[in-house]
């Protein structure tokens, strides 16, 4: 068994850069930190849409530094 997933392991390498995994990886672990996610036995998806206000208020909040004002 132990050959088998090595061999695996050779065919089957991720050749992503490293910026890609690291994107997916964050993506991953925001979509974990929400509270209201629901996901159903077919994989369908839903959230509190209040949740989400929230949380994009704060990032505006955060990163309102980048912005210039006209």
């Amino acid at each position: 068994m132990k050959i088998l997933k090595r061999l695996w392991s050779l065919i089957d390498t991720d050749r992503r850069p490293e910026w890609e995994k690291q994107r997916e990886r964050e993506f991953i672990e925001a979509v974990n930190s929400l509270k209201t996610l629901k996901v159903t036995p077919r994989g369908r998806m839903s959230i509190d849409p209040e949740e989400i206000r929230e949380q994009v208020l704060e990032a505006r909040e955060r990163l309102k530094h980048f912005v210039r004002k006209p």
